[in-house]
């Protein structure tokens, strides 16, 4: 199959800057770019993200675009304001507190992402990604888990016949999976409805996603592609992060073929020490050498401009990205 390089893209909502940076990656020699669509994007920027997408279309690039921090069930730096407007919708978690993001088993979530989906069906995007769809959890406290709201007591009550424990049971932990499983499955239906492709992305295994068979995933029926980001924290030992790309790039090309998908690979491309360039140029070719075909980064040019991602010689962490892909068959 022919080989996809691709890089995520956000903050600038001009189309004319925006396609601009568009020329300078079909000029990089990548094939597609993730355009983000947050929730901000859908109230105050939907012409202007029809303008960028099919802009870089015609442009010669493929665009995937993801609901960015959406009910913050989906990952991102984007704000999500859902849960401000609707209190009633957000998890709850092990502690009883209320959490900043929407309960992915509220039937009005779904709706809104309807809503969200019409948006992008305006455009000439080919694939929705659906990036890191999750429970919410905090690090450094992942033992207080979600969701344990009304909506998901007497779901899972329903389910099981006794009343969801206050401590993570086989139940529980099935209970979590399998409700991201069926809302998945609804929503890439739906985008398959409107024409578009679906790649979804889980967080690593080290996370608490509420998704560990991946397989669950990839056997549905509208799902196109599966996806992870495996990304290493400041420090990590090189050897350590190309270990990780390899095992998960192993574990998606694995399960893609089992099922008839593609996989695909995120390559880490912000918050690079100087110095620890090479990791990711590491980490794409073991992904490559683990038989991936679809190697995307995050985010455009070593996250230069968004000060709180950004790298510290973004310059050559970009150069580094471009030089690697491009030399890959």
């Amino acid at each position: 199959m022919k080989l996809k390089k691709g890089v995520s893209y956000f903050g600038v909502r001009r189309p004319k800057w925006a396609l601009e940076d568009m020329k300078e990656l079909v000029t990089a020699g990548f094939t597609h770019v993730l355009h983000t669509y947050s929730e901000e994007d859908l109230q105050y920027y939907r012409d202007s993200m029809r303008e960028i997408i099919d802009g870089s279309v015609e442009l010669g690039l493929q665009v995937y675009t993801n609901p960015w921090g959406v009910g913050r069930v989906f990952g991102g730096e984007a704000y999500s304001e859902l849960v401000a407007k609707n209190p009633e919708f957000a998890q709850v978690g092990l502690d009883g507190v209320k959490k900043p993001a929407v309960c992915p088993n509220r039937p009005e979530f779904l709706d809104f992402l309807k809503g969200w989906l019409d948006a992008v069906a305006e455009t000439k995007a080919e694939t929705v990604f659906w990036d890191e769809p999750h429970f919410f959890f905090t690090k450094g406290h992942l033992e207080i888990w979600s969701c344990r709201c009304d909506t998901c007591k007497a779901k899972f009550k329903a389910k099981y016949g006794f009343d969801m424990p206050a401590e993570m049971t086989r139940e529980v932990a099935e209970f979590r999976e399998n409700s991201l499983i069926e809302f998945l499955d609804i929503m890439t239906r739906e985008t398959r409805a409107r024409g578009k492709r679906n790649c979804v992305c889980m967080l690593p295994p080290w996370f608490p996603a509420g998704i560990d068979d991946w397989g669950k995933i990839a056997r549905l029926e509208a799902v196109d592609e599966i996806a992870s980001d495996p990304y290493e924290e400041p420090g990590d030992d090189p050897k350590l992060v190309e270990q990780r790309y390899r095992e998960t790039a192993e574990r998606l090309a694995c399960t893609a073929r089992e099922y008839g998908k593609d996989g695909q690979i995120w390559i880490k491309n912000y918050l690079i020490k100087a110095g620890s360039e090479s990791d990711a140029a590491n980490a794409i070719k073991a992904s490559y050498n683990a038989g991936i075909r679809n190697i995307f980064a995050w985010s455009y040019r070593g996250s230069e401009y968004l000060s709180w991602l950004r790298s510290d010689d973004p310059a050559k962490v970009w150069q580094t990205l471009c030089e690697t892909l491009n030399s890959l068959k």
